[in-house]
């Protein structure tokens, strides 16, 4: 585990549906950190949707925006980050993470993250407002090296989010 002190950002990363959203708003509140959701942070910005920006303008522009939202966070601060689900996929991301704090990795089973995005009112653009399983396991397949920089793995399956925070805690410090 690296210093603590050199690192008081913890960045959430993960597939959509495995909980980074929610594990990290109540980890900001035990903590007192900040909390910070990149995916609410670009909608604020932007006045969009993630769906809407993505269908209109490409992922390939969206995350341009998200390394131009994570770039401006002012990490002097303690913050709880919560990125969305293919932030990582940019080199320039995992860099600006790994140089200011710990990534810590929140998995789920497809089964798991099926069973989220399915009865979720949130639209997750890449995968679609018709949830399937084959089109999370093809997407999931296709970040997991991605994941794989964390510096800390959580296994969420049958864990509720107080469990989570002990597990990222006992890690963390």
């Amino acid at each position: 585990m690296a210093n603590r002190e050199n690192k008081e950002n913890l960045f959430l990363i993960g597939f959509s549906g495995s909980g980074k959203s929610s594990v990290g708003k109540k980890l900001a509140n035990i903590l007192d950190y900040n909390f910070i959701d990149t995916d609410r942070v670009i909608e604020k910005d932007t006045g969009e949707s993630i769906d809407s920006l993505i269908s209109n303008e490409g992922e390939q522009e969206f995350r341009k925006i998200e390394t131009r939202i994570l770039s401006k966070i002012d990490f002097s601060e303690s913050n709880i980050i919560a990125t969305g689900g293919g932030l990582p996929t940019i080199e320039k991301n995992v860099i600006i993470m790994k140089n200011h704090g710990e990534i810590i990795w929140l998995d789920a089973s497809i089964d798991l993250i099926f069973k989220r995005l399915f009865n979720s009112k949130e639209i997750r653009p890449l995968i679609g407002s018709n949830v399937k399983k084959e089109n999370i396991l093809n997407l999931y397949n296709s970040r997991l090296n991605v994941y794989n920089i964390a510096d800390i793995k959580i296994d969420t399956n049958g864990k509720d989010i107080d469990q989570i925070i002990k597990e990222i805690k006992k890690n963390y410090g």
